[in-house]
This record gives structure tokens, sequence and C-alpha cells, in this order.
């Protein structure tokens, strides 16, 4: 379930470029929806001093047997320079907590419950996993048009990763009963111990609304859907 927390958590970044909040639906491999996203943004990137935006999501993706909830919460500067970014993960008996603070070029990361602190140095300007892809909405609206391949970007997301964003063309969805037409987008993620790869199908309008996200698992693809 590694591959669903990482597009989870990437795609609560998308929430919106300024104030927002959007539903999902998690769609499993069998066509059964169990499970939802909710995804909140406030404040707006606009380069002024002391602006501050933040983006949250909350998901539970449980089944019978297995908790899997999670919380992300993102605290930027106005420049969308990260300043705090918080995980909070539970998979069955597995659980991770965990705050990440950067400043001045020194990212510094912080385990719940009395665990330990470890010191990373990161550029003037970091991102974490939700700055990062709140930055890449935010080049689709400047060219108003499907970005080319680029080279991989580091972020963070409690360690520092890396992804590489390659466009895949353009599909018709049908949302809530309405067509519509969307950019899809493949990140393929790197850490120190795992790598995943998902797909995230962006709206042609101004925002560059998450439609849909598609990861493939060992139990099959499984799929988050706005909910209109």
């Amino acid at each position: 379930m590694r591959r669903l927390a990482w597009a989870l958590g990437l795609l609560a970044c998308c929430a919106s470029l300024s104030a927002e909040t959007l539903q999902y639906k998690i769609i499993w491999p069998s066509g059964v929806s169990l499970g939802t996203a909710r995804l909140e943004t406030t404040g707006e990137v606009n380069a002024k001093p002391g602006a501050v935006l933040s983006a949250m999501m909350l998901l539970d993706a449980s089944f019978p047997g297995i908790p899997v909830t999670g919380e992300f919460h993102s605290r930027m500067d106005g420049k969308g320079c990260t300043q705090q970014f918080e995980k909070k993960l539970t998979f069955g008996l597995r659980k991770t907590d965990e705050t990440t603070a950067v400043r001045a070029g020194t990212a510094t990361r912080q385990t719940g419950g009395g665990g330990g602190k470890s010191t990373l140095t990161v550029p003037p300007c970091a991102h974490d996993a939700l700055a990062f892809l709140q930055q890449f909405r935010r080049q689709l609206s400047a060219t108003r048009s499907s970005a080319t391949a680029q080279p991989p970007r580091s972020f963070l997301f409690g360690a520092p990763y890396t992804a590489k964003v390659t466009p895949a063309g353009t599909e018709k969805l049908t949302i809530g009963g309405t067509e519509r037409e969307a950019d899809r987008y493949r990140f393929q993620v790197k850490g120190p111990a795992s790598e995943s790869e998902f797909e995230i199908l962006f709206a042609r309008d101004a925002a560059h609304t998450p439609l849909q996200v598609r990861v493939t698992m060992a139990l099959g693809k499984f799929r988050l859907e706005l909910v209109p």
C-alpha cells in the first residue's frame, strides 16, 4: 500500500492554487468504492512577506480488520517554500508520525513519540511533497499547455526523494456524468529504499484540477476519482 499512500500524499498538494476543498472516492480494483480523501488548501502563493499557504489531506482507505489512514499537513511561505511538513500514516499495526521543519537551508526531521531526530542540508527554497506538486500545477497554469519531460527534482517526504514527471498524453474522463478532457502525467518517485510510479490526470481548467489518480499495485489498479 506504500504506492497508494504516495499518490494520496502527493495529490494533497494539488488541491488548489488558492483556497479550495476537493473530495475524492477511492475505487478498488474490483470497482467497489471503499474509502475517501478530502483535500483542503488555504492561502495563495503571492511572494508577499508574511504570506502563508497551507495544504492538508485526510484519508481513510481502511478495509475490514486493517486500518489505513493518513494525515498530511504542509505550511509554506509566500513563495511556496516549505516551512513545515507533518506526516501521519497508519497501516495496520504500522504507524508513522513525524514532523520536518525547514529553516535557513536545514531540514530537521523529528519522529513523534520520543523518536529520533535528524538534519539534512536543503536548498534555500526547499519543497515537501505537497509544495512540489503545488509548484507543478502553477507551471501548468503558466504555460497553459502540456509540460515536457523534465529532469528529476528533489523534495522532502520525511526522507529526501526525487520525482521525474513525464507527460503521457490526453484522455477523456467521465466525472459525475460529465465528460472532461484531461492531461495525463506519469510520476516516477524514488527514495532511499523505495520506488513508486503512478499517474495523475489534470483537468484543462484554469486551476488544473486533479480529476483522477491511478496507482497499480500487487492487488491491482486503484483509482482516486474526484467527487463533483
